[in-house]
């Protein structure tokens, strides 16, 4: 039978959890001034594939998987790896659920964890955020006055494929 009060028994717990001080959070920011309208809006579409909810939908798919994961690694380091991988998770699934119009949505995902003032991880997003110039030029750019071809080729570089550096399936072609 163990001995001592419940607080000497937290504080032991503590000392042997290496928890630092502070309450450690984590959180996955769309760095795009139109983030919360493409996030919020469910009447939009999206012909080119993602849609609405891009980050609340994997949050609330994986969220019992985080706080599994931080749970198993708590006594270790505080959870802090933890939090991480699944702040890096969170914003990978963002990307995936997020509209692929353009690419610079998806690709601005930025995972960051603190614990109290201290900053234990932050990794600037894949792609930065635009410009007034750059938005304005964007929207010159509709997507109803593009040609097909050039819609292809910018869907194309948008997959996960097309990342890689492989080339588009020719269709109708030998």
């Amino acid at each position: 039978m163990r001995t001592g009060t419940f607080a000497e028994r937290v504080a032991g717990l503590r000392q042997r959890g290496h928890f630092g001080t502070g309450l450690l959070s984590g959180s996955v920011e769309m760095n795009q001034v139109y983030a919360h309208y493409q996030h919020e809006r469910l009447d939009l579409h999206h012909p080119r594939g993602g849609g609405p909810k891009y980050l609340e939908r994997p949050l609330f798919e994986h969220f019992p998987a985080y706080y599994a994961q931080i749970a198993r690694e708590v006594l270790t380091d505080g959870g802090e790896h933890a939090m991480w991988r699944s702040m890096e998770h969170l914003s990978d699934s963002a990307e995936l659920a997020a509209p692929w119009e353009w690419g610079d949505l998806m690709h601005s995902g930025h995972p960051q964890v603190t614990r109290g003032m201290r900053d234990v991880y932050d990794r600037p997003p894949k792609r930065h955020r635009l410009t007034e110039a750059e938005l304005r030029a964007k929207s010159r750019l509709r997507w109803p006055s593009l040609p097909a071809r050039l819609k292809g080729w910018i869907y194309w570089h948008n997959t996960i494929r097309g990342r890689m550096g492989l080339p588009p399936p020719r269709r109708g072609r030998p």
